[in-house]
Parts: structure tokens; sequence; C-alpha cells
């Protein structure tokens, strides 16, 4: 197989991420109503475990942490991508690499929902129930921070050299700003997840970008290699 037909199962890994992560929060959720607020007494939150199915949470849960594969996979190639077009020198695509890193880092260290749900029917105290929740609440909105570092990273250097297309920069820089907002008022509404959505949004956007221009040189690095070729441009 050609690097170039490689590099666009990466690219389109970030796709997979979304479908997979949109599978498991529905099977997590299916039964039994809708979360309640991280405002909720104690009692509410433990019927709340009480009314999963187990096996359907059980099973969102692991596809949830397999998740983090097609993850990385999607990171490699945008790093790949956004490397190319800033330089060997450059420090932004290292920064989207690393926020990158500590997103699915936090995403493989959650499970504190996991714990509550495989001890529920044991007689878990209410209040650490509720401990348990919150932080599980916390973890997820702390990933949005991390998420929004990637989104300003490549937005910025996709501005400056075009490793992705302006407009989807300018909207990175939206959904980043949406996030760090979110994550601020996590506690207070459930209006603050709409962000999360937007930021799968821009992965699939960016994926179909960078599956279209596997293979291709970017235009940022074409020019550093033929300089003289910008003048004539500009020129003619």
């Amino acid at each position: 197989m050609s690097n170039r037909r490689w590099e666009q199962l990466g690219a389109a890994a970030g796709i997979v991420f979304v479908v997979v992560q949109v599978a498991a929060n529905n099977l997590m959720e299916q039964v039994g109503g809708n979360e309640p607020p991280s405002y909720a007494e104690a009692p509410e939150i433990v019927n709340f475990f009480m009314t999963r199915d187990s096996r359907l949470f059980g099973l969102g849960d692991y596809i949830m942490t397999l998740s983090v594969i097609p993850f990385v996979w999607w990171l490699s190639v945008l790093w790949a991508r956004l490397r190319r077009a800033e330089g060997k020198a450059g420090w932004l695509a290292v920064a989207a690499l690393g926020f990158g890193l500590v997103s699915a880092t936090e995403l493989v260290s959650g499970g504190r929902w996991t714990l509550v749900m495989g001890r529920i029917e044991e007689g878990m105290n209410p209040e650490l129930v509720r401990t348990l929740f919150d932080m599980g609440n916390l973890n997820f909105a702390n990933i949005w921070v991390s998420r929004a570092g990637i989104l300003i990273a490549a937005g910025i250097l996709s501005i400056r050299t075009g490793a992705l297309p302006k407009w989807l920069g300018w909207a990175g820089l939206v959904v980043a700003l949406g996030l760090l907002i979110a994550r601020a008022f996590w506690e207070r509404s459930g209006v603050v997840f709409a962000p999360i959505a937007f930021f799968w949004l821009w992965m699939i956007m960016t994926s179909a970008v960078l599956i279209r221009r596997a293979g291709r040189p970017d235009g940022s690095a074409a020019l550093r290699k033929n300089p003289d070729s910008a003048g004539i441009n500009e020129r003619g």
C-alpha cells in the first residue's frame, strides 16, 4: 500500500473517532433518562446510575476507551501536515501534538463513572457516587482545554502558512474560544456541552481536507524549496 493511502487512512481515523464517540455516549445513556445536571442531589445521581443498562454502558465505556486509537492516528497525520508547513524549526506543530497527547491521556484516564457502575448495586455511599460523578464530569470538561490547545495551534499555523484552509483555521479558533468559555461554566448549564459538538465537526472537516491533500507537497514547503517561483507569481 502506498504512503499516500496510509496517510489517507490516518486522516480518515478522525471521522472514525467522532463516530465512535457519538456511539459510545449513546450506549452509555441509552436507557434510563438523561444525565442529571452537576448540581443535582446525590439521590438523583444514584438513580441515574441505577437506571443504566449495565451491558450497554459497559460496551459504551469500552469503545470510548478504544477511540483513543483512531484519535492518535488522526493526530499524527495532522501533526505531519502542520510540521511540513511550518518547517522543522517550528514549534506550533509540536504544540498541537502535545495538546493532542494530553487530550488522549485524559480520555483514557477517566473511568469514574465506570467505577460507580461496577459497585452501585452493592450499596455505594450516595455522597461517594456524587463525588465520582462530579470527577467524571470535571475530567470531561478539562479535556476541552487540551482540545482547544489543538485548535489554537492548528488554527494559527493554518492562517499563517495555509497548512489547512484559512477558513478552517479561523473556525478552529472560534471553536477553541467556545471550549475555553465552556470550561469556565461547565457545572452550570448543559448548554456548555455544545462546543464539543463543534469540535467534532471541525475534526470531520479537517479529516476531509487531510484525505484530499494526502501525498501532496505543502504549499509553504514548496515555496521554501523554490523561492523564485513566489516572486514570479507576484510579478505575473
